[in-house]
């Protein structure tokens, strides 16, 4: 019997015993069948893991315990451990449709792709306030497909993909660990480094809002040092690369999270240094993109610029 590829999902796992049953379930029911669920314990006190003992009996599936170390760490540990030809990563207190899986892995068939990104909605069918999740492109060489990314100021995450998993090992792409919202850094470097990126409209994968997750749990400080630590990788790059096309989009990568860290410098008190090399350099790196953005994008960039001035000297 001749079986379509294996495809390995990753499931970090951490402080989720109220939802990862409904989680790991909504895996299992995929319509594409020919699975590996790789679930990341990342150190969990909770009962998360002894919630799903029961689904455990599906051999499929498999635990990898591991200290905490946080979610990079965990997706780290789940493309190291995958086997598949493609993998995914689906978030612990999250949950997919059935055509999850099915529906990217066409696209990835049909184009090739490294990468093939699909749309997500919350638990109501609706696009969470503040997000860009729509990204509808013509199958695209990974550089085209982030110059579009990054014009529509798409949000960063990487839950809705699918990747083919010997471009993420070869190319050595992983997240960065320590950081917050390390999707933006591994979204620029994978799509960069990405043959063909391809994008499918249907909104198969369902993201939960919920107090305490990362996202909306308001923690300035790291927050910052996150924007600080992926921007001066960024730099680093910028400052040794010879393409100038590359150039250009990490001058576009750069003054994406420079946008959202003068957001967080703005709204909140944090420790932050504005002489510091990395600001300062992002800043002058910033200029040439951002005279291409509309003009009150421009304005309110400016007058954070002007408020962080005041407000830490």
């Amino acid at each position: 019997m001749n079986l379509k590829p294996l495809i390995s999902v990753v499931v970090p796992v951490y402080k989720v015993e109220k939802y990862i049953e409904e989680c790991i379930k909504s895996i299992i029911n995929q319509t594409y069948t020919n699975i590996e669920v790789i679930i990341v314990d990342d150190g969990s006190p909770d009962n998360s893991i002894e919630v799903i003992k029961d689904l455990l009996e599906d051999k499929r599936l498999r635990v990898i315990s591991q200290k905490n170390q946080g979610l990079s760490a965990a997706r780290n540990t789940g493309i190291r451990a995958a086997s598949g030809e493609f993998l995914s990563f689906i978030d612990s207190d999250d949950k997919v449709k059935p055509e999850f899986l099915e529906s990217l892995y066409k696209k990835a068939t049909e184009t090739k792709a490294d990468v093939v990104r699909g749309a997500f909605r919350d638990f109501e069918g609706k696009i969470p306030e503040g997000w860009v999740s729509d990204f509808n492109i013509e199958p695209s060489t990974g550089i085209e497909a982030l110059k579009s990314f990054l014009d529509k100021n798409v949000s960063f995450v990487v839950w809705s993909s699918l990747y083919r998993t010997t471009f993420l090992k070869e190319n050595k792409l992983k997240f960065m660990e320590g950081i917050l919202l390390e999707d933006g850094d591994f979204t620029t470097r994978t799509y960069i480094n990405a043959t063909t990126v391809a994008t499918i409209e249907e909104a198969n994968y369902c993201y939960r809002v919920r107090p305490g997750s990362i996202l909306t749990t308001n923690n300035a400080q790291r927050m910052s040092e996150s924007e600080q630590k992926v921007i001066r990788s960024f730099i680093t790059w910028y400052q040794t690369n010879p393409s100038l096309e590359i150039i250009e989009l990490l001058e576009q990568s750069i003054y994406a999270f420079m946008r959202d860290w003068t957001r967080v410098l703005v709204k909140n008190k944090v420790n932050f240094n504005p002489k510091d090399g990395c600001y300062s350099s992002a800043v002058e790196i910033v200029k040439k993109p951002l005279k291409k953005r509309p003009l009150s994008e421009r304005m309110k960039f400016k007058v954070k610029l002007q408020i962080i001035e005041f407000k830490y000297h």
